[in-house]
């Protein structure tokens, strides 16, 4: 099968029911939901109570140059500025509307988290043959660098963030194909025949790549070798998938196979007994996680913030080694850095 086969075919079962929104939801004059409330365990350890969220769903964001209006939501706190970006890339098949526990986790402790619905989401329903699809690894990394060349179009559109986003401070985070996605934006780069050259963005100062692909079936021709900035790769060593990798540890490859040094430190982080979904980060509005664990979900609240945190942010140095030697849980069974 050719190197996006497996994720067009559907090789993730997708099933969704309904979710109810917490919080007051209000239609706005700009045609997109605005909907206000505190996230379930956005509250850090010292016992600080966390931020109102206030999430704008859907943003139309037009893109002459894909041909399309790309959807966002975006969340943030209800105050605080400076706050850095966090432009977050669904696993194929997706949408913008899920992984809420992390993204709104994130918001709720100072960052603006955009989520963009890409192409092949189900939520489209485009035909298997649509011509779009057969590049969809090249179009979702467009819509991030897209994002990026457009967030004072957004500020525009979401006027509540006007001054508030520093653009200094751009990081992309993603889950499965999103990892993938978001390795991209890092350095990755696919040596498909006729599809060759980078998609690096040096705007982008780090990522989390949660369960990517690595070089399992479909996916041999990406390599990591010119990564240069600071990454953070979590798996689980549970994350089996019967005709695509056989041991979990293809989930680490971009952590194994790209370079550590310096500033551009790499990361790994694995998780006890979690498979591909890593107890629930989609969120409760899907049933793919047949063993949620909700101890597996704290623990890359915790661990992702700790990571944002240091390696960005001049004034937390050390949160991410204090958290690793001294009170990360259990069901963290490795970290290691280079």
């Amino acid at each position: 099968m050719s190197y996006m086969g497996k994720l067009l075919t559907g090789w993730r079962t997708y099933r969704r029911r309904s979710y109810p929104t917490r919080g007051l939801v209000v239609c706005v004059v700009l045609a997109f939901n605005l909907t206000i409330h505190r996230p379930l365990g956005a509250a850090q350890e010292s016992g600080a109570e966390p931020m109102t969220v206030i999430s704008y769903n859907p943003v139309l964001l037009p893109d002459s140059a894909q041909g399309k209006n790309l959807a966002l939501r975006i969340s943030v706190s209800a105050r605080g500025g400076h706050l850095p970006i966090v432009i977050f890339s669904h696993g194929a098949q997706y949408l913008k509307d899920d992984y809420i526990p992390l993204t709104e986790f994130w918001a709720a402790n100072g960052f603006v988290v955009i989520q963009p619905t890409h192409i092949e989401s189900r939520s489209l329903a485009l035909p298997k043959d649509d011509p779009r699809l057969a590049a969809v690894w090249r179009s979702r990394a467009e819509d991030l660098r897209h994002i990026i060349d457009s967030l004072d179009q957004v500020a525009r559109l979401v006027p509540e963030l006007k001054g508030r986003m520093d653009k200094d401070r751009i990081y992309a985070a993603g889950h499965s194909f999103g990892g993938h996605t978001t390795s991209l934006l890092l350095g990755a780069r696919v040596n498909e025949p006729g599809q060759g050259g980078t998609l690096l963005d040096r705007r982008v100062k780090g990522g989390i790549l949660m369960a990517p692909p690595g070089l399992a079936k479909g996916f041999l021709n990406v390599s990591w070798d010119h990564i240069d900035a600071p990454m953070l790769v979590i798996a689980g060593n549970q994350d089996l998938t019967a005709g695509v990798n056989d041991a979990w540890e293809y989930h680490a490859d971009p952590y194994f196979k790209s370079p550590g040094s310096g500033k551009a430190v790499k990361c790994l982080a694995v998780l006890d007994g979690m498979s591909h979904y890593l107890g629930g980060i989609l969120g409760t509005n899907h049933t793919e996680e047949r063993h949620p664990e909700p101890e597996s979900v704290k623990a890359i609240q915790q661990i992702t913030l700790a990571f944002f945190n240091e390696k960005f942010d001049k004034h937390e140095e050390g949160v991410f080694s204090a958290y690793v030697a001294g009170k990360r849980p259990k069901i963290l069974s490795q970290v290691e850095c280079k």
